[in-house]
């Protein structure tokens, strides 16, 4: 398990150490391969059809206990839209780190708008299209939000760029 795994409030901790669940597992086969031999089955076939069983045994107890959350206290703030919007533009990041398209078709417009309001609001630029906004944003920040082919840049950078904003 992960720290990430605690954040989000769930833990994965199987049902049975491994040790029980080969027990059960084991015992799946005994109880199978010994009722099919009962009921008239020969040895083999009992044996064969008694694996799966097994297998199905040893999963399910292997699996992760449905009742395992953790529970966290509730945020000190009531998340706003502002953090709401984030979180939305934090999931978009980490699709558009995979997908250059879809960076360019969801997240790229909405940088822009966001780049263009700063503009405007501190700058009296009106749009990204003004000569003076590739010296007021930087030509790298620039390029990112004005062409679909720019590739998104690592988090890091991504937050330096965005802190120029």
């Amino acid at each position: 398990m992960t720290g990430d795994d605690r954040a989000t409030g769930f833990a994965a901790t199987p049902l049975l150490p491994l040790g029980k669940a080969a027990a059960v597992g084991l015992l799946g086969v005994a109880v199978t391969g010994f009722v099919l031999y009962r009921a008239g089955a020969p040895v083999h076939w009992a044996a064969v059809l008694a694996l799966p069983v097994g297998a199905l045994a040893l999963l399910v107890s292997c699996l992760p206990r449905a009742t395992d959350v953790l529970w966290a206290p509730p945020p000190a703030q009531v998340a706003g839209a502002t953090s709401t919007q984030a979180s939305g533009l934090a999931g978009r990041f980490a699709e558009a780190a995979v997908d250059q398209d879809r960076f360019a078709r969801r997240v790229q417009p909405r940088l822009r708008r966001l780049a263009e309001a700063r503009l405007r609001q501190r700058h009296g630029v009106p749009d990204l299209d003004d000569p003076r906004a590739p010296d007021l944003l930087g030509p790298e920040l620039h390029r990112l939000l004005t062409d679909p082919g720019a590739p998104l840049p690592g988090p890091a950078r991504l937050a330096d760029l965005l802190e120029n904003l």
